[in-house]
């Protein structure tokens, strides 16, 4: 009996001592031991990568405008296009029947906004109100891909040579070249060139300066007012 005892003794003891180190050696940190990680490991996205971009939220539209009815438009449509009651748009326009509308018909659009520092107040008929998408662009060859030594270097393609403050590419199949608009927050803009990357509703706006170019970014759902040639 006192055999086994020392038996069990002698072979228990030094069992539980490796099973005690194996634990030592093996043992797992617990969750704060991570959290002087350098910064590199951390799970934030790259947001450097991501394409600027705004989104404006004020509308501002020509003083003392009118509207010109186009086929396919409502009461209720044009009211949201400008922002304003459709009550109050019957009202300016001495409407009674909101289904009585006809192509070409001249509406005043009444004030319902913030009021844009234009200060030409002669009255605009706009022909149609488009949401856009702007970016900016140069002359240079970051943009165009023609370097100042080139013969057409900050020629459009109507042939007048680009300026900023009146200068935009467009798509042709929605603002007609020679157009005339107004853009919500940068105000009366000259549609006078094309670029392969405008397409649709999409705009670019003409600047002297690449660094303010690239600044500017892209602005989603920009209204824009397409001008009657006529009244400008």
């Amino acid at each position: 009996m006192m055999f086994l005892r020392i038996l069990f003794t002698t072979l228990t003891i030094p069992l539980l001592v490796s099973l005690w180190l194996a634990d030592k050696a093996y043992s797992y940190p617990s969750s704060d031991a991570f959290t002087d990680l350098p910064q590199s490991y951390s799970l934030v996205a790259n947001t450097s990568a991501v394409e600027p971009e705004t989104t404006t939220t004020t509308a501002t539209v020509p003083p003392t405008t009118q509207y010109q009815v186009n086929r396919g438009d409502t009461l209720f449509k044009i009211a949201r296009d400008f922002e304003v009651d459709v009550n109050d748009l019957m009202t300016a326009n001495g409407i009674g029947d909101p289904r009585g509308l006809t192509i070409g018909q001249t509406l005043k659009i009444p004030s319902g906004g913030t009021e844009t520092a234009a200060t030409n107040t002669q009255p605009k008929i706009i022909k149609k109100v488009i949401n856009t998408t702007l970016t900016a662009y140069t002359a240079g060859f970051e943009s165009t891909g023609k370097k100042a030594s080139h013969p057409t270097y900050g020629i459009t393609f109507s042939g007048l040579k680009a300026k900023e403050g009146r200068t935009i590419a467009v798509d042709p199949a929605v603002i007609p070249l020679g157009s005339t608009v107004f853009i919500e927050g940068i105000g009366i803009r000259k549609a006078e060139d094309i670029g392969s990357a405008i397409r649709g509703s999409r705009i670019d706006v003409f600047m002297n300066d690449l660094s303010q170019a690239q600044e500017f970014g892209v602005k989603k759902n920009v209204k824009v007012y397409l001008l009657n040639r006529e009244n400008i």
